[in-house]
């Protein structure tokens, strides 16, 4: 093995930078194909997998639902201010039934 690295060691400087170069290239590609294996199997053991029924799109639905819930109570005990009342826009006060005059 060593006799077998020193051959590969030895010749022009260019026949030893493509050697370093084509070695530098196929270990990042085996170490790019390593790592993008072991986020794919981590990934799909973390996330639910998909059912043909669509449960899994109910269950993100259920998770959005309480998260936003979540967000929506109050924060670090701060009771939250009320809010003033709106007045109406003039699109919702003419589509409104008017009330009936006491005159």
């Amino acid at each position: 093995m060593a006799r077998w690295i020193g051959r590969l060691n030895e010749g022009s400087l260019l026949r030893r930078t493509l050697l370093y170069v084509g070695t530098f290239v196929l270990g990042s590609l085996t170490f790019v194909g390593i790592m993008s294996l072991l986020l794919v199997s981590v990934a799909r053991t973390v996330l639910p997998p998909r059912n043909a029924d669509g449960s899994a799109a109910e269950a993100t639905e259920e998770a959005d639902s309480e998260a936003t819930t979540a967000t929506s109570k109050t924060a670090l005990g701060k009771t939250s201010r009320s809010k003033r009342p709106r007045p109406p826009s003039p699109a919702e006060r003419e589509s409104a039934p008017s009330a009936p005059s006491a005159d």
